[in-house]
């Protein structure tokens, strides 16, 4: 498929996930956020909570993108995480940060350090971005770190969602925005 079929390709699923999304997930997204700022409870909590729903969410979306066990070229993009999450994947992949953060650097192209064997080894525990990040293309094709910035696609946007995780982010007191390479470490090469 030539760059112009599939940047129709992207738009008709981009178009069909809409129009397709049910109306109780849709609306359920729409109040995801403040939903989760009335919630008593602490932001770890809050961010398991958001973590389930967004599964729930994405197992929709799943019908419309190239997405799966084994495309991992994203996982060679800059990973952001942020306090309140380092604390999820210590917890939650039994996994400690490195004891002191590496320098800022651009880290696109490098391997994240879970990726092992092509599969990410901390799937349950992964961070806000890696959970949100699809791509509506035919293949992965343009995922590939090589080319993922020469062209540009639609990208789905769930405000409910990035304005829950937004709100847990503040609550927690987790402004500081780090990449996964610099809490815990480089990929060994050839994992």
């Amino acid at each position: 498929m030539n760059l112009d079929e599939e940047k129709v390709s992207a738009q008709n699923n981009f178009n069909r996930l809409v129009a397709e999304i049910p109306v109780r997930l849709s609306e359920r997204e729409d109040r995801f956020a403040s939903m989760i700022e009335r919630t008593k409870t602490n932001p770890a909590k809050k961010l398991e909570s958001l973590y389930s729903f967004m599964t729930e969410l994405y197992e929709f979306v799943s019908k419309y993108t190239p997405c799966k066990k084994g495309c991992s070229g994203c996982c060679h993009y800059s990973v952001t995480v942020s306090k309140v999450e380092i604390v999820h994947i210590e917890k939650n992949a039994k996994i400690k940060r490195n004891r002191s953060i590496s320098p800022r650097q651009d880290f696109h192209g490098l391997q994240c350090p879970f990726l092992k064997q092509g599969v990410c080894s901390i799937y349950e525990a992964r961070p806000f971005v890696c959970r949100k990040h699809v791509a509506l293309t035919s293949t992965n094709t343009w995922c590939s770190p090589d080319i993922s910035n020469n062209e540009t696609f639609p990208l789905l946007h769930f405000s409910g969602i990035n304005d829950a995780f937004e709100h847990i982010r503040s609550e927690s007191a987790s402004f500081e925005v780090y990449d996964i390479r610099q809490i815990f470490g480089h990929a060994a090469p050839n994992e």
